[in-house]
């Protein structure tokens, strides 16, 4: 684990909607740290509270109220946010699902060197780490092959490489194991955890799949918008 500022430092972050009888808390005053190197489990009944977390996380959604840093870096503060979103968002966080979600039309190669594009990174060094980190994940010999043409496995490693290409502070995976058997479930959790030590990054998992918690260093629960840890 890493020594230096927690790669995720949130204080106090509250969400609700609504008014009156239609009042929802979704998420009640959560307190953590995540660091660098450090993979987090996110356990929680369906409407907990995980998924309006998560999107707070990824700074999809702002809290009422609430602070939060990422990297070293104020990107929520008194329930606002601050800064420019789409940079953090494009260079410090990384995002990982249930589904693949890559783009149909695009090879493998190509999925993990949009991202790059995106960021301006040259195209020569873009495809070179695109094949970097296929080659990292185990599907560099899948470089040219179109989604439709990988397993289900295979293509959440290609996702995860896309996740990762741009060495985030922050990985968030959302229920990326739910559409995997047991044997696959446990080889994305061992690259989670592989890519917080390698890559020094601070991984948060939102799961219900108890199969492979032994892979993570630490949980949190939450239940009615309330974070235990």
């Amino acid at each position: 684990m890493s020594d230096t500022a927690p790669a995720v430092e949130a204080r106090l972050l509250s969400r609700h909607y609504g008014e009156g009888n239609t009042y929802v808390k979704a998420l009640d005053k959560a307190s953590f740290e995540i660091q660098a190197g450090e993979v987090v489990a996110l356990l929680g009944p369906s409407g907990s509270g995980k998924s309006t977390l998560l999107t707070i996380l990824g700074l999809i959604n702002q809290p009422n109220e609430g602070s939060l840093r990422i990297g070293g870096e104020d990107v929520i503060r008194d329930g606002q946010l601050v800064g420019n979103t789409n940079l953090v968002r494009r260079r410090q966080l990384g995002f990982v699902f249930q589904r693949s979600n890559l783009i149909p039309f695009l090879n493998a190669q190509d999925n993990i060197r949009l991202v790059l594009d995106l960021d301006d990174v040259p195209g020569r060094v873009a495809r070179r780490r695109a094949r970097d980190i296929l080659e990292e994940l185990g599907v560099a010999d899948r470089a040219t092959h179109f989604p439709v043409q990988l397993s289900g496995g295979q293509q959440q490693r290609v996702a995860i490489a896309r996740a990762l290409v741009h060495e985030p502070a922050l990985l968030l995976a959302d229920e990326p194991t739910a559409s995997l058997d047991k044997e696959r479930g446990r080889q994305v959790m061992e690259l989670f955890r592989t890519a917080a030590r390698e890559r020094n990054a601070a991984v948060l998992v939102v799961t219900h799949d108890h199969r492979s918690l032994d892979l993570v260093d630490r949980t949190f629960e939450i239940e009615d918008g309330v974070l235990s840890h």
